[in-house]
């Protein structure tokens, strides 16, 4: 009796700690969003998750005595965030993206050292470089489907000599991996879709207003409406 008596006992315990247990998934997004302002909400979930981010780079950096908090690294933990569904937040396009923007980067940092430029300094050639950078970059991302706008910021400062060394580039990398960990992480707590690596869905290709309409460039040119012939007209683009 007493034996029964102690089971009774210990799963009484066992189902009230689930129940405690099962109040904290009440915190998680999703739930919230049926009971609270979902766009209050939204903000102060941003807030806190790059609140989150940043402070536990902050403390792998110390940990590890290596820089792992870079400027372009504050766009994309925003992005991750608040646009969590976007193809462009994806932790593929995030990593992909950047190393995209350091292979480029550091291409045209020996380019600047080559022609004898300091740099980091503004000169005419310095700015047409950045320019060219910047503009390689962007297109390499366009062809590739890899769409990460951050990362053109990455060029940016690899080619004005911010993190021209070896150790800062690997640094900057291993946090753009940690950044997309731990934001699976966070989204997979709180309940919102989050891709674990490539996106559900590709970016779509670029809308294009122009005064004469809108031209979408993802559509067959076989059903394209008039205004859309007109504005790919417009733009010098072919129609088939």
């Amino acid at each position: 009796m007493n034996q029964r008596k102690g089971r009774i006992t210990q799963k009484r315990i066992y189902e009230h700690s689930l129940w405690k247990l099962s109040k904290l998934f009440r915190l998680r997004f999703w739930f919230l969003a049926t009971k609270t302002d979902a766009r209050l909400l939204s903000y102060v979930y941003l807030f806190a998750t790059c609140f989150i981010a940043v402070m536990s780079l902050g403390i792998a950096a110390g940990f590890c005595s290596v820089n792992l908090i870079f400027p372009s690294l504050g766009p994309t933990i925003f992005m991750q965030f608040y646009a969590p569904s976007s193809p462009m937040s994806s932790p593929r396009n995030t990593i992909l993206g950047h190393m995209i923007g350091c292979i480029v980067g550091l291409s045209f940092y020996w380019v600047t050292l080559h022609f004898g430029h300091l740099p980091g300094t503004i000169s005419i050639k310095n700015i047409a470089i950045l320019g060219v950078a910047v503009g390689t970059c962007g297109t390499i991302m366009g062809l590739t489907g890899l769409l990460h706008p951050p990362a053109a910021s990455t060029t940016l400062l690899i080619v004005f000599g911010y993190l021209g060394s070896p150790l800062n580039i690997v640094a900057f990398l291993g946090a753009s991996v940690f950044v997309s960990l731990e934001a699976w992480m966070v989204h997979k707590m709180a309940g919102v879709k989050f891709p674990i690596w490539a996106p559900d869905a590709p970016e779509s290709a670029p809308r294009l207003q122009t005064k004469l309409g809108r031209l979408d460039l993802s559509k067959k040119d076989d059903s394209l409406t008039m205004e859309e012939i007109a504005s790919r007209l417009a733009s010098r683009q072919s129609i088939k």
